[in-house]
């Protein structure tokens, strides 16, 4: 009986992705990280764990790469890129609170995720414009995606019907 040879997450990876491909991505979340970070004023309360977001990475594209043999296909779009990215940046948690942070920094991570996915749908886009005295109903619609992301199931798959929602979302009027 032949001995089946397991492949390394390495290995895998470099059949399945160029190291062109991995960079991008890579560099692609980094820099939204980094942005993020300036944003939102982390430094001295947050700091941002290179090495959890390095296997941060590697379960992201591990996951894209089960994903495309399932379905037999060889491009994976956008959305599903982010929602494995913001599923896995909640559950890795790169973003790493310093003593004496404060309690608001508890759910940094979730935060960042939820920018992510806002991101994908056009969210920060200037050229969306939100209807005259809609403002509250996004602002609670926003809060209710960021309690979910903080105290609800937030696999790849619930993140993509979110998303694909909002696009959907985007398409309807009432009129």
């Amino acid at each position: 009986m032949e001995e089946k040879k397991s492949k390394t997450i390495q290995e895998e990876l470099n059949e399945n992705f160029t190291n062109e491909y991995i960079y991008n991505v890579g560099l692609l979340v980094h820099s939204l990280a980094e942005k993020f970070y300036e944003e939102n004023e982390l430094e001295g309360r947050v700091y941002f764990n290179d090495d959890i977001f390095a296997n941060c990475l590697i379960d992201i594209l591990v996951d894209i790469v089960r994903l495309k043999h399932f379905h037999d296909i060889d491009l994976v779009n956008y959305i599903k890129l982010i929602s494995y990215t913001a599923s896995w940046i909640i559950k890795r948690k790169p973003f790493q609170l310093l003593e004496n942070a404060g309690e608001e920094y508890i759910y940094i991570n979730e935060k960042f995720a939820l920018s992510l996915l806002l991101q994908a749908v056009g969210f920060f886009d200037s050229n969306m414009k939100i209807k005259e005295g809609e403002e509250g109903k996004l602002t609670k619609n926003v809060s209710a995606i960021f309690y979910h992301l903080k105290y609800r199931n937030t696999n790849p798959q619930t993140l993509e019907l979110l998303l694909v929602g909002i696009e959907n979302g985007k398409l309807c009027q009432i009129v």
